[in-house]
């Protein structure tokens, strides 16, 4: 959770308790054997002056529910109830800035390995602001050794923990190597994901993504640009398929897209520059679009904002 400290009040097992007590037990599933699921959720400060809210929450809570069922969880947490305690983590706190919220499921306890309850679950929230410069600037990328986890080994469109061991291996490999982030292949070769974010690449007009069956999460800031690309008209074709690694090379704009990237261009892989080495046209309209959905200044498809009430005031 990348950002400032934690907001005061957290949440765990029913209860919103002091932040600095939600913990996870050491002997629980969920730490010993990585039994455990997530969902990073954003709020951002509204651009018309109607306090904060947040971003496509419901479809997180609903990924969590179907996140949960892959992993063998006896008591899944409702989706309307967790998107209620949410709300009123962020009312409590009083936040009324940009703010992201980590909401952890996972086996208590002190079972075996195969052990399918009880169910944790905790949340947090901290602030979270915009990192105007990488937006701008872009990082550079490393196409990494290590390969991307299939479907029959660990799901990647299950947001579990353990998976994320994957990303944190190829980006420790990157950083030493002197990147920002890696990218990772399937065991076929095609391009995957990079760490916690998905790639799209522009190639003569047409926006490429790698498929949801290409080892990556479904991603919901994935889903958001692309529906941007496709109904705006600025890019001639959006193609959802394999993608080849020197495809990434030949492209004239490369960008990562998450919860936690947003949309960040990537001006560099490997010794090759992207496109001039600086953010590309397509990418920066993509930003746009996406920053005037996350904050309200242009209209988004019901459901998309859910206002934190009692905000408005603050956050002017």
């Amino acid at each position: 959770m990348a950002g400032g400290p934690v907001f005061s009040f957290g949440w765990q097992n029913g209860a919103f308790v002091p932040a600095d007590t939600v913990t996870l037990p050491l002997l629980a599933p969920g730490v010993t054997y990585a039994a455990s699921v997530f969902e990073g959720i954003r709020a951002y400060t509204q651009g018309n002056g109607s306090g904060v809210a947040l971003f496509r929450l419901d479809e997180h809570l609903d990924r969590l529910r179907r996140s949960c069922e892959v992993l063998g969880l006896d008591d899944v947490p409702d989706p309307a109830h967790m998107a209620k305690t949410v709300v009123e983590l962020m009312e409590r706190n009083t936040v009324a800035e940009d703010t992201y919220i980590r909401l952890q499921v996972y086996v208590d306890g002190d079972g075996e390995m195969t052990a399918r309850g009880p169910t944790g679950v905790a949340m947090l929230a901290r602030p979270r602001p915009q990192l105007t410069a990488r937006l701008e600037t872009g990082i550079r990328c490393q196409v990494s050794s290590w390969r991307r986890i299939g479907d029959n080994a660990s799901p990647p469109r299950v947001k579990a923990a353990a998976n994320y061991l994957n990303g944190r291996l190829a980006g420790l490999q990157a950083k030493v190597d002197g990147y920002d982030t890696a990218l990772l292949l399937t065991e076929d070769g095609q391009v995957a994901e990079a760490p916690g974010a998905c790639v799209l690449l522009v190639r003569d007009r047409v926006l490429l993504a790698p498929p949801v069956t290409a080892g990556i999460l479904e991603s919901l800031t994935r889903d958001t640009v692309l529906r941007h690309a496709r109904d705006m008209g600025f890019i001639e074709q959006v193609l959802e398929r394999p993608v080849d690694r020197t495809e990434l090379y030949a492209a004239s704009e490369v960008m990562l897209v998450g919860t936690g990237m947003e949309v960040t261009p990537v001006v560099g892989i490997d010794r090759f520059a992207i496109g001039d080495g600086i953010r590309g046209p397509v990418t920066q309209q993509l930003q746009d679009l996406y920053f005037a959905a996350v904050r309200g200044t242009d209209p988004t498809p019901d459901g998309w904002l859910t206002h934190v009430p009692n905000t408005q005031e603050s956050a002017t």
